[in-house]
């Protein structure tokens, strides 16, 4: 199979780091899985879709929460409060949850039938589980938000053309993706080098796909979480390249065996956000923060 860049259709490659591969010709980040639709499906069937349900501790809660609030801030910055509002790839389902107590009407659409049902069983929210392709293109929505899903695809345009003959004239897209020129993306143990992620973004890159798929930008900037630089020194320090087991949002379950652990890994990752503050506002500041956010708006159809 030949090898092709899925945003500019370039042909040459030239090693990064970790494994990776960087086009020459628009400098998109990807992994050579990219080019193996068939083993990804599989890959991100068995790391999302499971039978279990994921541990939701006080602290899972508490993250989730805030970048909730965070993500409704920048709707609101932008598009306001209340209407149609499609949510692709839904997580634990809080988001959709919390944009309904704000006002919106929501509807969530993933792949997994397991997601589909938890979600559904958990937040009453209607789902649609299946591509976004499949749902019917009379149902149009003010906003769309894919935080954390475009790495995860094989090519973007296509999707991100699909979100847009998803939205009304004028609606609004909010995107969230790992940064690849973020500082702690350096280390081997940064938190977003999985097996089932495919492409690695930056500002730049974001943004050129998004304008090849028609949409007006809004508002590009990065954001360094909390505990990013926390997660990125102690995967690396253990070995932990290609683990799930220390993400921001997920369960400790797997390195804590006990409540009062986890409480202790926890605050001990709190702490060192609180003391890199002052960095990690510099490092927003220079767009080097480990998450590119994108908001931008369905523009003139073609």
């Amino acid at each position: 199979m030949s090898r092709t860049c899925p945003l500019c259709d370039g042909t040459i490659f030239a090693d990064w780091r970790y494994g990776l591969l960087r086009c020459e010709q628009c400098d998109l980040v990807v992994a050579g899985s990219v080019w193996q639709p068939v083993a990804n499906e599989q890959l991100n069937e068995a790391s999302f879709g499971g039978d279990d349900e994921p541990v939701r501790s006080f602290w899972v809660s508490v993250f989730e929460t805030l970048n909730n609030r965070r993500t409704m801030s920048r709707l609101r910055g932008v598009v306001g409060i209340g209407g149609q509002l499609l949510e692709i790839g839904v997580g634990s389902g809080s988001f959709l949850a919390y944009a309904q107590a704000h006002g919106y009407v929501p509807l969530g659409c993933d792949l997994s039938p397991m997601i589909c049902s938890r979600v559904e069983q958990n937040t009453g929210i209607a789902m649609h589980c299946g591509s976004l392709e499949s749902l019917s293109n009379e149902q149009l929505f003010d906003v769309v938000v894919m935080n954390h899903v475009l790495e995860h695809v094989s090519d973007p345009v296509v999707l991100l053309k699909a979100v847009r003959a998803r939205l009304k004239p004028n609606g609004v897209l909010h995107l969230a993706v790992p940064n690849a020129g973020a500082w702690e993306a350096r280390l081997p143990g940064w938190n977003s080098y999985e097996p089932y992620h495919l492409l690695y973004f930056t500002p730049r890159t974001i943004q050129l796909a998004a304008e090849k798929s028609g949409f007006t930008i809004q508002h590009l900037t990065t954001r360094e979480s909390f505990s990013g630089w926390f997660l990125a020194i102690l995967r690396t320090l253990l070995g932990k390249s290609h683990s799930r087991q220390y993400s921001e949002e997920s369960s400790a379950s797997n390195t804590q065996s006990t409540s009062f652990v986890e409480h202790a890994y926890r605050v001990v990752m709190v702490a060192g956000g609180l003391l890199t503050l002052p960095f990690r506002r510099l490092q927003e500041l220079l767009g080097k923060g480990d998450e590119v956010i994108l908001l931008a708006r369905n523009g003139i159809d073609d």
